[in-house]
């Protein structure tokens, strides 16, 4: 008798041990999707319209050469996951350096991003490459903050290039000096969450 007695406790106990088991879990997994919605890459600020421009100095040919570029952007349409959307315009300028030609683009150099003045940010300022175009004919354009507004998120767009500089052809006698580009995708500045 004692025996059996024993045999029904250790049952008891196990099922109770693999009942709170089970709901420990189903406690876990329930709560796990919520956690990880929040960690991970977030867009924190966004503008749907970045059009501009990018000089070369001395100007594109179909040979790699050193370029000095420079590129100018409208910002408009920005708005914030932290206060919504913010009237006005802002702008992109940055200051950019590498080998390229026509159909290879690869600068490298620094930007800075003054807010529209009703957002009431600092100015964000870093590190940016201009590359491309792709087999699309996109020009991708990132980097990262290094201070200012948004200290250590990602910024990046994508551009096509809409026109060049009048009598423009890639030719030693006509390089390409100025390209007039619109983003294809919004300007997005994205914080790891993690």
């Amino acid at each position: 008798m004692q025996k059996s007695t024993t045999t029904r406790m250790i049952r008891g106990t196990v099922a109770a041990v693999a009942f709170a088991a089970a709901a420990i879990g189903t406690a876990f997994a329930a709560t796990a999707p919520a956690a990880a919605a929040v960690r991970g890459w977030s867009t924190v600020e966004s503008c749907t319209s970045a059009a501009g421009s990018v000089s070369y100095q001395p100007g594109l040919t179909s040979t790699a050469r050193t370029e000095t570029g420079i590129l100018s952007a409208t910002l408009a349409g920005c708005s914030s996951v932290y206060t919504g959307g913010v009237a006005g315009t802002g702008s992109l300028t940055a200051f950019l350096s590498g080998s390229s030609r026509t159909g290879a683009v690869a600068q490298r150099g620094s930007f800075t991003i003054n807010w529209p003045p009703a957002s009431g940010l600092n100015p964000s300022n870093g590190s940016f490459a201009l590359t491309g175009p792709d087999a699309y004919g996109q020009y991708s354009a990132s980097g990262s903050v290094t201070s200012g507004a948004y200290t250590g998120s990602w910024v990046g767009t994508t551009f096509v290039v809409t026109g060049v500089n009048a009598g423009a052809d890639g030719s030693a006698a006509h390089p390409v000096t100025l390209q007039q580009l619109t983003n294809t995708a919004p300007l997005q500045l994205r914080r790891n969450n993690w």
